[in-house]
């Protein structure tokens, strides 16, 4: 030091050596509790990450919940100067050890020292050798650049007593031999990574901020697109005043935000050159990158040193794995510098996607090779890239990729080659576009038919069928299909090895939905070791997936369940995880957790299903947009359900399905317009619901699309028309062993008699769906028909009708049942015989229920006064005389003492929703 420091020279900033204040809606990360108190070997806590991380935050809310000693030292640039520092590093230490540090303070004030590692010396030797633990925070470090302060703490790191720990807060790396600290494992490291927000904190720190609800889905998508980063968070809640503009804000945030553009801006000014400027915007065209591909692009010789520097800095750079040779730009980052790049150096943007497909072919990465291809608009290395790798790109199901490329190309081009005729008629297959296919495998036989020989001609038309097979099976042409699959099966593939593994599929998928289960399972099998001998993964992740669709339909669904723990764990196995074959696995198997009412667990697959295929576009959500619904309709999520219907009800609108997914689709909004009582919806929805053939339903889609059907015409009260629906389907049902929609054929059968109030037949019915349901483990499809259900059940179990086994499954559904709430708000049960011994067995029933028992005759009156029934309407029901019913309401009143009929009707309220569980 050359400056002598005096007491009237520097004033002491309290503020500067105290812990910051906890903001509002702090959220408590106990996750780092154990990471911090385990550092005890550690000389250094490293808390390195960009701005807007939470690192001052979470630091100081930990450490104070661990209620340890912590001396805090906020560093602003004055404190480059090294008196400055040397004055307020004195004085925190001094602040957190009960005055140990007062010599030196005293000699500061008195004289100067002629280093700040003489000062050093001087603090730590007055500092006692033991003690509790003490930390020693220095936040914001990187605006420290005085070489003499970091060579301080490097001693200060060497020399400090064994009780203390030294917590760096920083954006950059800090030169104080940070390599050789972590070589001797005396450093422990928190980045960005550890303090970017995990899905569930990102929804407890939303849910506290928002003043709406969000769903998990919304917020997942969010945190996946800031990857975490709590400032982008922050921004999206303080922005939005919807659920949809939330949503809308997160859905835009990949092309860029103008408010974190201008943190950037501020943030480039502030630290890089124009050099590391340009060096930026010319490498930001890569999704990830190494030294060779940024020195391939940005054509620098020093592009090594210029990433290591960059690195340092403390830019939303985030390394890719361990080794710390890949990288990757922050995505909000990487959106800002390419849209800096477009603005600043247009002119170079082909020539450096082309760079980096070429520099990407040297390294043998063709997947990421054909992308710039593509964006760099070069046919010739598309073509090029397609012939020699396509098969692989279709292999691995990067359809996206594929129709990208293909995007790319002039048709003369593609109908010139069978084998990209047939990846480009396979992508349009992908994408339901079947009148393309068609054009495209058409195009392709009219130009090669007279260029080949008989067996080349036979070897093409033999693999176009294999498409045009998969085809006529999504346009429900079973019998069609099956032609196309055996004429293709019949040819040895020579363009794609899989053509055959496609047409055996799809010869046992046309058996499956024709009701040939067990021959459909068998086909189904084989086509999963023909899948599996080529290394197929996405071929044998769907013969898997169609092996648990047919165990389902079966009724065996824990046989479906272990079938997709074996395409998980192949998926495990092969590193899979990027196929969007995987988003069905997700989903089916979300369907049976729900079913089994494992709610979250369903939850969990459906969003999983959304993150597969995020970068697919919103049309390929719905199938986990419907599980979300009936989760949140489950959960009694009123707000959230509707919001999940609506977006459904929109994608079917303006989109064309299979189905299978639109049937899925109208039973879960004909449940929720049920629920909400929207008989309008439901009449509406009957003038144009897809047709349905009730001999034809040899299927778990067709069974459900005429189940739809019937339940609509129940939820109108139009019996009648529902009864013939559901004798139907079950008699199909039953012939051909679909048990499971057998099952719900039953239980909705039975709502049906005990809505037209024929009792017997009610109770028979739901006796046959228990003990199907002990080999379905149904539980979802029971609920679904809503509280009714509490009272065919209790009226089972009041009839001693049940077996052990189906008695606990009975009672379950009770429970689960009067869990569930009606949105309705109306009372949905009635007075039976069962609910009214249940109604006088409870402790909290009025003492008049009690003290004047009702008769049998009043509690029925009661019961059709609360459905709404005027005194005539009564007497027709109960077919007896005006006046016999006169008689009866006037004992009842005087038994309950009621003097006007409105309070007849809420004493049943009152009443029934104790049972219901209202």
């Amino acid at each position: 030091m050359t400056t002598r420091i005096k007491p009237e020279s520097l004033t002491l900033i309290r503020a500067k050596i105290l812990p910051p204040a906890p903001p509002s809606h702090l959220l408590q990360r106990d996750k780092f509790d154990d990471l911090i108190q385990e550092s005890e070997p550690a000389s250094l806590i490293l808390v390195q990450a960009p701005a807007g991380y939470g690192k001052t935050t979470t630091v100081a809310d930990r450490l104070s919940a661990l209620d340890t000693r912590c001396a805090w030292f906020r560093l602003d640039e004055q404190d480059n100067l090294s008196e400055q520092f040397a004055f307020y590093l004195a004085h925190t230490l001094n602040e957190a050890t009960a005055g140990a540090c007062s010599e030196t303070i005293k000699t500061l004030s008195r004289q100067s020292y002629p280093s700040l590692q003489t000062f050093l010396t001087d603090l730590l030797s007055e500092l006692p050798l033991e003690g509790d633990p003490l930390y020693l925070v220095l936040d914001d470090y990187h605006l420290m650049a005085n070489p003499e302060i970091h060579e301080g703490i490097t001693f200060l790191l060497r020399h400090h007593p064994p009780y203390m720990t030294l917590v760096l807060l920083t954006r950059t790396t800090p030169p104080i031999g940070i390599a050789q600290l972590r070589m001797q494992g005396r450093m422990l490291e928190i980045n960005s990574r550890d303090l970017s927000f995990s899905a569930d904190e990102a929804q407890h720190y939303l849910e506290n901020r928002l003043r709406f609800e969000v769903s998990r889905e919304s917020i997942e998508r969010a945190n996946r697109r800031v990857e975490g980063w709590v400032s982008a968070l922050q921004l999206l809640a303080a922005t939005a005043n919807t659920s949809a503009e939330f949503g809308s804000h997160v859905d835009q945030l990949h092309k860029g935000n103008q408010y974190i553009f201008d943190y950037f801006d501020e943030l480039l000014r502030h630290t890089v050159s124009e050099e590391q400027r340009k060096f930026l915007l010319r490498t930001s065209v890569l999704d990830r990158f190494n030294a060779f591909m940024v020195m391939r692009i940005a054509e620098e010789s020093e592009g090594q040193a210029l990433l290591v520097n960059l690195l340092n800095i403390g830019l939303f750079i985030v390394p890719l794995d361990q080794s710390g040779l890949w990288f990757r730009f922050h995505p909000l980052f990487s959106a800002y510098l390419r849209h800096m790049q477009s603005c600043i150096l247009p002119q170079e943007t082909r020539c450096l996607h082309q760079r980096a497909c070429d520099a990407w072919q040297e390294q043998q990465m063709y997947e990421e090779a054909a992308h710039h291809a593509v964006l760099s608009q070069d046919q010739e290395r598309i073509t090029n890239i397609l012939l020699r790798q396509g098969r692989e790109f279709f292999k691995e199901g990067q359809f996206s990729l594929l129709q990208r490329c293909f995007d790319g190309l002039d048709r003369s081009v593609i109908a010139d080659k069978p084998v990209l005729t047939l990846l480009r008629a396979w992508v349009a297959q992908g994408q339901y576009q079947f009148k393309e296919v068609e054009s495209w495998l058409k195009a392709a036989e009219t130009r090669l038919q007279g260029h080949c020989s008989d067996e080349e001609w036979n070897a093409i038309v033999g693999e176009f069928n294999a498409v045009r097979a998969q085809v006529a099976m999504n346009l429900d042409n079973p019998s069609q299909a099956m032609e196309y699959a055996k004429s293709s099966m019949s040819h040895e593939p020579v363009y794609l090895p899989t053509s055959r593994i496609a047409a055996s599929s799809v010869y046992a998928e046309s058996l499956f939905v024709q009701g040939h289960l067990k021959e459909a399972l068998s086909r189904m099998q084989e086509t999963e070791q023909l899948a599996l001998a080529e290394h197929a993964h996405p071929n044998v992740i769907w013969a898997l997936c169609q092996q648990s669709e047919i165990s389902v339909a079966q009724g065996y669904l824990q046989k479906a369940y272990n079938i997709q723990e074996k395409a998980l764990q192949y998926a495990e196995e092969h590193h899979l995880h990027h196929l969007p074959i995987l988003e069905f696995l997700h989903r089916i198997r979300g369907q049976i957790m729900w079913e089994w009412h494992h709610l979250e667990s369903a939850e969990k697959c459906a969003l999983k299903g959304i993150e597969i295929l995020e970068d697919q576009g919103e049309r390929w959500f719905i199938q986990n947009y419907i599980l979300l619904a009936k989760v949140a309709q489950t959960r009694g999520r009123q707000s959230l359900c509707a919001d999940y219907v609506q977006k459904v009800h929109k994608m079917l609108a303006s989109g064309d399905y299979h189905i299978d997914w639109t049937a899925n689709a109208h039973a879960t909004m004909l449940t929720y317009w049920d629920a909400v009582r929207d008989q309008d919806s439901i009449q509406r929805w009957l003038t144009v619901a897809p047709e349905c053939d009730l001999e034809a339903t040899t299927n778990h889609f067709t069974q459900c699309n005429a189940r739809n059907w019937a339940r609509a015409y129940i939820s109108l009260g139009n019996y009648e028309k529902a009864l013939p629906i559901l004798s139907a389907i079950q008699n199909v049902a039953e012939q051909y062993s679909l048990k499971t929609d057998s099952n719900r054929n039953l239980i909705h059968i039975a709502q049906l008699h005990w809505q037209n109030e024929n009792r017997e037949q009610a109770m028979q019915h739901m006796s046959d769906a228990l003990k199907l349901a002990s080999t379905t483990g149904a539980v979802g499809s029971f609920l679904r028909i809503g509280k009714v259900l509490i009272n065919i059940l209790k009226a089972l179990i009041n009839d001693n009708q049940l077996e052990e086994m189906e008695l606990q499954r009975a009672e379950r559904l009770i429970q689960l049942s009067q869990q569930q709430r009606d949105f309705s708000r109306a009372i949905r049960i009635t007075l039976d015989e069962a609910i009214i011994q249940d109604i006088i067995d409870r402790p909290d029933v009025p003492e008049l229920i009690r003290t004047s028992p009702l008769t049998r005759r009043e509690w029925q009156v009661l019961s059709l006064i609360h459905a709404g029934l005027s005194n005539d309407q009564i007497a027709e029901h109960m077919k007896v005389a005006p006046t016999t019913v006169k008689t009866h309401i006037r004992s009842l009143y005087q038994k309950q003492n009621i003097t006007h009929r409105s309070e007849a009707i809420e004493l049943a309220r009152n009443l029934l929703s104790k049972i219901q569980g209202e």
